[in-house]
């Protein structure tokens, strides 16, 4: 049987996001001499990507945010509850709010589908009709719950 997808245990998905936040602050970290406050939140985008890649939804959220505090507390300039967030630091953050979400989303909605070929695959390997199931159309052609419009 073709597999499209393993399926790894939430715990192995969770270490992935964390160590990929973790290796781009290190790498973040050491350039900051060169970097200081500049493209504070990139190395993190990066983790992100993997991170959702590779665990779908909860491990892409959790690297984003994690990202997102990582970044701000060590690379953003200083700023306090009275002054607030600059315009240009709260750009930024939000450059990175919706890249990131995109990402994330994107991926989960790539997971999704595989898991919905598969699902198909084992039908049919199975010798059940490939349409019978969550996501399928009836025999008129009207979808049923979880099928794509």
């Amino acid at each position: 049987m073709m597999v499209l997808m393993r399926r790894e245990s939430a715990a192995a998905r969770y270490a992935v996001a964390i160590g990929a936040v973790l290796i781009a602050f290190g790498m973040r970290y050491w350039l900051y001499g060169t970097l200081e406050n500049r493209i504070p939140f990139s190395f993190f985008t990066l983790s992100t990507l993997i991170a959702a890649w590779y665990g779908g939804l909860g491990p892409g959220l959790v690297a984003a945010v994690a990202g997102l505090a990582l970044a701000d507390y060590f690379f953003l300039p200083p700023h306090s509850p009275e002054q607030g967030v600059g315009d240009t630091e709260r750009t930024a953050i939000g450059i990175y709010a919706m890249t990131n979400t995109l990402i994330v989303v994107l991926f989960w909605r790539l997971h999704t589908r595989l898991r919905e070929a598969e699902d198909r695959l084992r039908r049919l390997g199975a010798g059940l009709p490939a349409g019978s199931g969550a996501g399928s159309r009836d025999s008129s052609g009207v979808p049923g719950p979880g099928a794509p419009l």
